[in-house]
């Protein structure tokens, strides 16, 4: 009987998680909110039993230990953490490194909210659970991460925007393998994995966020003539799955795309 804990799971991917997860009766699946009643309302609406929704902000280290204790009165351990959590401005969703120019303020709060979820409250999320990780049987951390921070994909596709959320999530995946490192005598494995290009969206997409994934899939399509857009987040979770499954202690530390490889796409 597998206990899964996904932080972030209030909507796209990690909604889908629990989702997905929640169809095998035998799995233990808890899921960490900001709004427990808006999401608990939400699982009620779409008939979704198999599920226990707990209050856990990645920017309060508080609130995940205070989860982590509730999490033990559910289970007594964890077979996979998920940090699926995220933080991405629209402000600078697509901004190159030299528009800042002039906006130093602005280029400093955007690097610190970003690095505030996307790295320190990863650490935060493994901290809190990792005792309860070290009693399950499966063991396995993911980050959820983005191809946006491969260096290689960037400079072979010719993308200079993202410059925030690129650089933090290249960030997010030092501290995975860092802990990778400092785990791995454990027999924990931990895994950077990137979901792929996702549509999320549930609701209508902006002008603006519409803008900056035309310029990406015109770029993608140049090197991929068969890309077609984005997938599901249906799709990407059933990927995601299939690696974290796959993944062996060998693996840890491994940056990977919902492929299992580096093919972000």
């Amino acid at each position: 009987m597998p206990s899964y804990v996904i932080v972030g799971a209030s909507r796209g991917l990690g909604y889908e998680w629990l989702r997905q997860l929640s169809k095998d009766s035998s799995n233990t699946v808890i899921g960490l909110v900001r709004s427990v009643d808006q999401v608990q309302a939400r699982l009620d609406a779409d008939s979704i039993s198999n599920v226990r929704i707990l209050a856990g902000d990645m920017a309060d280290s508080a609130s995940l230990e205070k989860a982590a204790l509730e999490v033990s009165n559910i289970t007594q351990s964890i077979d996979y953490l998920i940090v699926n959590g995220a933080y991405i401005s629209p402000k600078s969703a697509r901004l190159n490194p030299s528009e800042f120019t002039g906006r130093a303020a602005e280029l400093r709060e955007e690097m610190v909210d970003s690095l505030e979820v996307n790295v320190v409250g990863v650490i935060y999320s493994v901290n809190a659970f990792l005792p309860l990780v070290r009693k399950g049987t499966v063991k396995k951390i993911t980050v959820i991460s983005s191809g946006m921070a491969d260096t290689d994909m960037v400079v072979q596709h010719d993308i200079p925007g993202s410059i925030v959320y690129s650089s933090i999530k290249a960030a997010t995946n030092m501290v995975v393998a860092k802990y990778a490192v400092e785990l791995r005598g454990e027999g924990i494995v931990v895994l950077a994995l990137s979901p792929g290009i996702v549509n999320t969206q549930e609701g209508l997409i902006s002008e603006e966020e519409m803008k900056v994934l035309m310029v990406l899939i015109q770029k993608f399509q140049v090197f991929y003539p068969d890309f077609k857009g984005p997938i599901t987040a249906a799709e990407s979770v059933a990927a995601q799955k299939n690696v974290i499954e796959g993944i062996t202690l060998e693996q840890t530390g491994s940056f990977l795309s919902h492929k299992g490889n580096k093919e972000w796409l």
